[in-house]
């Protein structure tokens, strides 16, 4: 309790004196009685501007950047009075402990209690993120870090960086980047990181205070394990190990999903069963809008079961006298078995009847639909599309590039580069974010990593600064520079 008197004292004198109240201190000893002789005239405070300033360390026991001390407590005095939250979220300590420490806080001093026995020779970061804010305004001492060695000397190593998410090009700053010492590829599979840090709201991340050693750098969802221990889970690596020196190293990083989450489907209402044999009935969604069909896309229908055509029953497009048309096709999505394709050349604002016999469709029980259907529609009148001629430069730095057109996060189109002129006939109205994507096996499609044997990395999407505004019944252009 002393050391708790003690360092409120002497914060809260020299918040006096930095505020101008008073002075006159007498500092005997810096965890000895603390005395203040009188100031004459004192009057109280009248206001002032909003306090702005967020805490700031003033003392702390062993003091911040000490050498050669092995604390089990310390304590850190601030100028105000502070509040902490959110500490379990916000607090990383490097090396990592096998139990994280105590932290409490009264008045403007924070206690920390260190129960593991410290590793010799190594320093030790405490980073408080945004947990630590002062009482009255809600300033926040943003990053602050309290440093000490166990050792003769500081560590002094560093290494920062971007992540980015590989197949759109955009940033999670849920992710965490870790680092294992190198020697054994497992370890990530196995063990917690030594020492890790979070991304920023940009992709940035940094690591200081790092001893000048092999690294082997990994990207992980910050949850308890920080492990890669799911192949669904995002995650990333780097090539190389990294030596770290008293320069700087900057890297990228790519997040990929080895393998695609599988998501339970939850009942909703939409399989009927009675007691009859194979009398469960399929239902399904269409992808028209309202009772139109999109001219550049083909009509689907969505079960949520994976489902088979019966050739026996075939769909049938039809004119409005429900006369078969030619030149159409149906078939299962490659890609997804739980949605019918039909594809066809839509004309603009033809009128189309698509029917589908009862018994056309059946999932791998046998059920099928409840009876026949005929979906009547008509294709979207081409007035409301535009064209548009993009004028490309700096291609030729990439490897077999693709122009991906997006809308919140969903490819709607996509056009390999070959050239430096695009010219798209139609296209809806509306704004694209405009991304490249670096097809590096040529198959026209993004690709996920693998880390491994191989150690594959995925392909990678790069966001373009510049978007894509289209007027329907209009001539639209655009001059893009594709950076990577």
């Amino acid at each position: 309790m002393a050391i708790w008197k003690n360092l409120t004292k002497f914060a809260l004198m020299k918040r006096l004196f930095t505020k101008g109240l008073c002075w006159a201190p007498l500092l005997i000893g810096f965890y000895t009685t603390i005395q203040m002789s009188a100031c004459a005239n004192i009057v109280p405070p009248t206001g002032g501007p909003r306090d702005s300033i967020a805490p700031y360390l003033l003392v702390a026991k062993p003091k911040d950047s000490a050498l050669n001390v092995q604390p089990k407590e310390i304590w850190v005095g601030f100028s105000e009075y502070i509040n902490i939250s959110s500490i379990q979220e916000n607090l990383i300590v490097s090396p990592s402990l096998k139990n994280m420490p105590l932290i409490d806080a009264k008045l403007n001093v924070l206690k920390i209690s260190i129960k593991d026995t410290l590793a010799a020779n190594t320093t030790y970061s405490m980073q408080f993120g945004n947990a630590i804010k002062d009482v009255n305004e809600g300033n926040t001492a943003k990053n602050f870090t309290y440093v000490f060695s166990t050792g003769d000397h500081l560590d002094t190593g560093k290494l920062k960086g971007t992540v980015k998410l590989a197949e759109t090009g955009k940033v999670d700053s849920s992710l965490i980047v870790v680092l294992h010492p190198t020697g054994s590829d497992s370890a990530i599979f196995k063990n917690k990181p030594l020492y890790y840090t979070k991304i920023n709201g940009k992709g940035y991340f940094e690591f200081k205070f790092l001893p000048y050693t092999n690294f082997n750098v990994f990207v992980l969802p910050n949850d308890y394990n920080k492990k890669y221990d799911d192949s669904t889970k995002l995650f990333a690596f780097f090539n190389e190990a990294i030596h770290i020196n008293g320069a700087t190293d900057t890297i990228s990083l790519y997040a990929f999903e080895a393998a695609k989450k599988i998501e339970k489907k939850k009942s909703s209402g939409t399989i009927v069963k009675n007691n009859k044999k194979n009398s469960a009935l399929l239902k399904y969604t269409r992808s028209l809008e309202g009772s139109e069909q999109d001219l550049l896309h083909e009509l689907a229908l969505s079960f949520e079961t994976p489902v088979n055509l019966n050739d026996s029953f075939p769909i049938q497009l039809c004119d409005t006298l429900n006369k078969p048309l030619s030149d159409f096709s149906v078939s299962i999505d490659s890609a997804n078995s739980q949605r019918v394709i039909i594809n066809n050349e839509w004309a603009s604002k033809a009128k189309y009847h698509l029917i589908v016999p009862q018994h056309s469709i059946k999932d791998s029980l046998g059920n099928f639909l409840l009876k026949s259907d005929t979906i009547v529609f008509k294709a979207k009148s081409k007035e409301v599309y535009g064209s548009c001629i993009i004028r490309l430069n700096g291609y030729q730095n990439w490897n077999h590039p693709i122009l991906l057109l997006t809308q919140d996060d969903k490819i709607k189109f996509s056009y390999p580069i070959t050239q430096n002129l695009l010219n798209i006939e139609q296209l809806p109205a509306g704004d694209f974010q405009l991304k490249i994507l670096e097809d590096e096996n040529n198959n026209g499609r993004w690709d996920t990593g693998k880390y491994g044997t191989y150690k594959l990395q995925p392909e990678k999407v790069t966001l373009q600064s510049q978007k894509l505004n289209i007027k329907a019944s209009w001539d639209n252009e655009l001059n893009l520079i594709i950076n990577k």
